[in-house]
């Protein structure tokens, strides 16, 4: 395994969109990453305009997940209707850049709660969230197959951490052929009753900022990384720089944060939080670029 003794040695960092918090401290995490191995390493990235971009190059906005299930032509208009009003209340908030992460996270309950109690009732659209899942494929970022791929080859765990809803994050990595066995999602999955209207959500709510290993103890995906200390994180909320908070057996995390709204007021709030920020980045190749000096 070979070093590296500066940051200008991977290319992807130097880029202008690339901001990074404190260069010796992220030069040492990559070095201990890339000394302990594939072995010790896991992946943990949120879905939501992480895996996905923010928008396509025609400047639409990729669809989320929740946008996604609304998308489903079967789902009722007042739903969408009522879903749509409240994101248009609840999104500003939480890219907020003066807002506290104390009450920020206070709205993301109440707006989660609202949401989830919305879907209750609601025929769940099988065959439709397939059909709307496959015009998702092109809307992951470049590299994300890379990504998959090398983690595959290296046997590295990926966990996909949604605070979204988790048969439209799975519809969406099924249809991209990236729901590998070594791929494991933890997100807000769907109760459904026998005639597969929804009636809740199983086990606790998952949201923007309460993601930590309290949601995966008792997962598969967490007997699978228990001997891995080191963590290549990805996200797009400033909430997900916690996804591995709890992690007592992880010694490096190294946090890559994807800014795609409100730039310039988020920036220094996401460079408190993150090692590095990607500001309107489409791509995975930092990401990739550390994960292939690994060996």
């Amino acid at each position: 395994m070979k070093m590296i003794t500066s940051l200008n040695e991977i290319k992807e960092l130097n880029k202008p969109n690339v901001h990074i918090r404190d260069k010796e401290e992220l030069l040492r995490k990559i070095n201990q990453i890339i000394s302990d191995g594939h072995e010790k390493l896991q992946i943990v990235t949120d879905f939501d305009h992480t895996l996905t971009r923010h928008n396509m190059d025609n400047g639409k906005t990729v669809l989320t997940s929740f946008g996604m299930f609304r998308e489903c032509p079967s789902v009722p208009q007042d739903y969408k209707d009522e879903e749509l009003r409240l994101a248009d209340i609840y999104k500003p908030i939480e890219v907020d850049s003066t807002m506290s992460i104390e009450d920020k996270t206070k709205h993301m309950v109440v707006w989660y709660l609202a949401a989830h109690e919305l879907l209750k009732g609601v025929r769940f659209p099988r065959k439709e969230l397939i059909e709307v899942s496959q015009k998702m494929t092109e809307c992951f970022r470049t590299g994300v197959k890379d990504l998959i791929s090398w983690s595959e080859r290296q046997q590295v765990p990926v966990l996909v951490f949604s605070a979204g809803l988790g048969e439209c994050v799975v519809a969406a990595l099924t249809a991209a052929n990236y729901m590998l066995p070594h791929v494991k999602v933890v997100s807000n999955f769907l109760a459904l009753d026998e005639n597969d209207t929804v009636i809740g959500i199983k086990g606790d709510v998952i949201h923007t900022y309460n993601k930590n290993e309290a949601a995966i103890k008792d997962t598969e995906y967490y007997t699978m990384v228990k001997e891995r200390n080191n963590v290549l994180l990805m996200g797009d909320n400033i909430g997900d720089a916690g996804m591995a908070e709890g992690m007592e057996h992880c010694d490096v995390i190294v946090k890559i944060g994807f800014l795609g709204r409100n730039t310039e007021a988020n920036l220094q709030s996401y460079m408190d939080k993150f090692d590095v920020v990607l500001v309107n980045e489409h791509t995975m190749d930092v990401a990739n670029a550390i994960l292939n000096m690994v060996l």
